[in-house]
């Protein structure tokens, strides 16, 4: 079972890795994709001699704009398409020398070394669409170092309920609730994938059990502008939402309204024993 499911999330990235940045440039994703980094710059390291990594990354996006600050980069994805098209962008804008790729499952890290990285960041929520969220969490951890931050994103539980709603089956929805677990709506079922959803409750639990300490958890969007683009039009419009959404991304009673949840905490000494909530 565990091979079918890497092996869909893989097949669906390979398969998609040619156009996928073309499914995230307009306006609402520009206004995302700079709230982002807003909320990213403030745990990026001070000295830029030093190794982050970017999990999940995709095409690159996250790991070209570290580059281009300065950072030494590793690039890491379970999709060796994905590998090749952020190797490719890396290369075309500045060149290869202070970047690694790396074709990897975030639930085995093994091939990366430990208490490598000063910053890991997990965008798109790439850990929840692993076999193990736990699992991940725990290889996530041993390749930090001893200062190191994980930034991530994770899909939020109470965003989903409409789309259940939607579908008009009550145990269905009951079944959600209880377990967080969903599958990406792609167009072809065989490509779909588990993902494991979190409320913010279960995924404090998670994080602290895997033995990192939470800074901070946001709402990324308590607005929901993905249904409402027509007013991100101009950068003024884009700035003016921006400061609104910034006023409740870090409210606790907000969060249920964010499609999902940015966590950015720090290694810490000890993994704790004991139930998480869904993993």
């Amino acid at each position: 079972m565990a091979r079918t499911r890497r092996s869909a999330v893989q097949r669906y990235h390979d398969r998609v890795a040619g156009v996928y940045d073309h499914s995230y440039d307009d306006a609402f994703w520009q206004w995302h994709d700079a709230l982002t980094w807003d909320y990213l710059k403030p745990h990026l390291p001070r000295d830029v001699s030093r190794e982050v990594v970017d999990l999940g990354c995709g095409t690159g996006k996250w790991g070209l704009k570290l580059l281009q600050s300065g950072f030494r980069v590793t690039f890491v994805d379970i999709s060796p398409q994905m590998v090749d098209q952020a190797r490719r962008k890396v290369e075309e804008t500045i060149g290869g020398a202070r970047a690694s790729f790396v074709q990897a499952d975030l639930a085995d890290l093994s091939s990366i070394s430990a208490e490598r990285f000063a910053l890991a960041i997990a965008f798109g929520e790439p850990i929840g669409c692993t076999d193990s969220p736990a699992q991940a969490l725990s290889q996530i951890r041993r390749i930090l170092a001893d200062d190191g931050i994980l930034a991530a994103t994770f899909d939020n539980r109470w965003a989903a309920i409409d789309f259940y709603l939607e579908r008009g089956d009550p145990a269905e929805l009951a079944r959600f609730l209880r377990d967080g677990r969903t599958h990406w709506l792609t167009k072809e079922t065989r490509e779909r994938f588990p993902i494991v959803t979190y409320a913010p409750d279960e995924l404090h639990a998670l994080l602290e059990q895997a033995g990192l300490e939470i800074l901070e958890m946001i709402g990324k969007t308590v607005l929901p502008m993905r249904q409402f683009r027509q007013l991100l039009t101009t950068a003024e419009d884009r700035r003016a939402w921006s400061r609104i959404e910034k006023t409740l991304a870090r409210n606790p009673s907000a969060l249920a309204r964010a499609a999902h949840l940015q966590v950015a905490c720090k290694r810490g000494g000890t993994v704790k024993r004991g139930s998480a909530g869904v993993a």
